[in-house]
């Protein structure tokens, strides 16, 4: 039996993305998965951004610890958490190499993935685009500071859904007169989808910290699940401006979705860790 000790039950939170896309999904397609019940025997535990180590120092089963943010640098018991441990997944392969530096434990990629399930809405092409969407932490809206000028200029408006309150007139930027239309929705697992769908293209600008490197694109997958596309700098939100193209482009990026990012892929890869992690030890 597997358990998986959930960063958001750990924490006490609700509608945690990692703790769904990297736990609950997988439990979701995985039989001999569950969230973790104290008390009850397990032959595997996968610490899901979990840095418990008095019970990994204290379980004789197989100990995996799953990584997907750069949250570690702010953990103090991180590093020994990583020697109590079997084996490590992470979401990139930038993860993985600046891990090796500090490990010889066995680390394995299992990117972030979608339960295509979850995505029955699709956004469907019809006109020019006139609006964009952005989502993602209130934290993280510092990326918008790039965009203002773009979206003025081919006189798109947008959506910001976060987690908080997110506006473009708090970046102190001169708009020389003119204002980008926009809407703030709070983020809210019910409705995001339905509201997603509203807008016409995603726009996620490129990050500037440092540690943001070792973050997923399930950003990226989202969207695409939701059959809109993605545009990561302006030449790419021009060409989406024509709802044909766009079309053409949530269309491509669904089925790659369901080739190369369905989560049921995740679970295979897990289990394969797994097997090999137990043969070591017999």
């Amino acid at each position: 039996m597997i358990g998986f000790l959930l960063f958001e039950n750990i924490h006490n939170k609700k509608d945690i993305a990692s703790s769904r896309i990297r736990g609950r999904w997988l439990i979701k397609y995985w039989p001999e998965a569950e969230e973790y019940v104290y008390g009850k025997k397990y032959d595997v535990v996968i610490y899901q951004k979990a840095y418990l180590t008095d019970h990994a120092r204290n379980f004789d089963g197989i100990k995996i610890l799953d990584l997907c943010d750069p949250d570690w640098v702010d953990v103090s018991n991180f590093r020994e958490m990583i020697d109590l441990v079997d084996a490590i997944t992470v979401c990139t392969p930038a993860f993985k190499e600046f891990l090796q530096q500090i490990t010889n434990k066995p680390i394995v990629v299992i990117p972030d993935r979608m339960d295509i399930e979850h995505y029955k809405e699709k956004k469907i092409h019809r006109n020019i685009a006139r609006e964009v969407v952005w989502h993602g932490y209130a934290h993280n809206s510092y990326v918008l500071k790039q965009v203002v000028n773009t979206l003025n200029k081919y006189n798109l408006g947008i959506s910001i859904i976060s987690n908080e309150p997110v506006t473009l007139g708090s970046f102190g930027i001169s708009l020389d007169g003119k204002k980008v239309q926009e809407r703030y929705t709070k983020w809210d697992l019910e409705t995001f989808n339905s509201e997603f769908i509203k807008s016409d293209i995603c726009i996620l600008p490129p990050v500037w910290k440092p540690n943001d490197r070792f973050k997923s694109n399930n950003k990226i997958l989202t969207s695409w699940a939701l059959g809109v596309p993605v545009a990561q700098n302006s030449e790419e939100l021009e060409r989406f401006l024509d709802p044909v193209e766009r079309q053409k482009e949530a269309d491509l990026r669904w089925q790659e979705i369901k080739e190369k990012w369905d989560v049921k892929q995740s679970v295979k890869e897990m289990k394969v860790l797994i097997e090999q992690l137990q043969a070591k030890k017999i």
